[in-house]
């Protein structure tokens, strides 16, 4: 079944290009396109899309901001040609479920919008590596009280397997299905762990889980076939 996809770029014409390119080439079915932040909103909370493609900069508003307004309903992937590091945290922090170059081949990106409709986290190895990397030497770190590995551990066994799926970009859908939840029991637990974490991102709980120091598959309990074997 195609995945139905909404376009929202600043620039109409590369809507109309990439629209015509993913409905040829791809088993992608475009069910609109717009450069406006809140007329995408309407039309995600029509039901349309199963994913939405967006900029960051748009004509009207922002894509991170309609990340935000959607998080709960629609999937999002940032399709941006800009390439900073910050890109990536600010996306993921507001909900989105991937982040992606203009410059993907038109059949890759097809594939990732397959990917991340699927509730994977999408984007380039390349990629990630550099936003890592700027992210460690731009960002102001966390500073909650005491050390990863004792943040941790005040973690239940359930909130472990949350923060271990949160932490590999899936989104409380994503994670609510995994593990057999309600979506709001899913995002309860979310609350759970960034306060219990002190933090106020979904990043920033995964840079704490994933800490080069500090990661630890037991007290995370990443295991499993389903979150794959450490």
């Amino acid at each position: 079944m195609a995945v139905r996809v909404l376009i929202v770029d600043p620039q109409p014409f590369f809507c109309e290009s990439l629209a015509h390119a993913l409905t040829e080439d791809t088993p992608v079915e475009v069910v609109g396109w717009t450069t406006d932040e809140l007329e995408a909103a309407r039309i995600a909370e029509q039901g349309s899309p199963d994913l939405i493609l967006t900029e960051v900069e748009l004509a009207a508003g922002s894509g991170i901001s309609l990340c935000r307004r959607v998080a709960d309903g629609v999937r999002t992937v940032v399709l941006t040609r800009r390439h900073e590091g910050a890109i990536l945290l600010d996306a993921v922090a507001a909900g989105a479920v991937g982040c992606l170059s203009h410059e993907i081949e038109v059949g890759e990106l097809g594939s990732m919008v397959e990917g991340a409709a699927g509730g994977s986290f999408v984007i380039k190895n390349d990629r990630l590596h550099e936003a890592l990397r700027r992210a460690s030497l731009t960002r102001v770190s966390v500073t909650p009280e005491g050390e990863p590995s004792a943040l941790l551990t005040q973690l239940t066994a359930r909130e472990r397997e949350v923060l271990a799926l949160l932490a590999r970009g899936l989104d409380n859908r994503a994670i609510a299905a995994r593990l057999q939840l309600s979506a709001h029991t899913a995002r309860t637990h979310v609350g759970n762990i960034l306060r219990k974490l002190g933090v106020h991102s979904r990043a920033d709980a995964a840079r704490i889980a994933f800490s080069d120091e500090h990661a630890d598959a037991d007290v995370l309990q990443i295991r499993g076939p389903e979150l794959g074997s450490q």
